[in-house]
């Protein structure tokens, strides 16, 4: 049997995937790339950074292990990252769909 620490850590990880592409490349966050690159060199280093999901999930990753070594064992952390990974995973299998 899967410990419930383990089954966090798998939900985390996937929450990390989740908010990096939120980051990076959903339609939501557009508008404050486009706000980020105007103020920046659009073709500097922290400008790639931002659309760069290697680059995002780094410090994405930091934060979520940080959050998961302190809160990991509490229902609110478990629910904040059981939704984010359901949303990732819905995300991806939308994608394999054909109409």
């Amino acid at each position: 049997m899967v410990s419930m620490q383990t089954l966090t850590l798998v939900l985390t990880v996937l929450a990390v995937a989740r908010v990096t592409r939120l980051v990076n490349l959903d339609r939501i966050t557009q508008a404050p790339r486009d706000a980020i690159v105007r103020r920046l060199d659009p073709d500097g280093l922290m400008a790639y950074m931002v659309f760069c999901p290697w680059c995002v999930s780094v410090y994405v990753g930091a934060g979520a292990g940080a959050a998961w070594w302190a809160w990991g064992d509490t229902r609110i952390f478990t629910a904040a990252v059981l939704a984010l990974a359901a949303s990732h995973i819905a995300g991806v299998l939308a994608g394999l769909e054909r109409d």
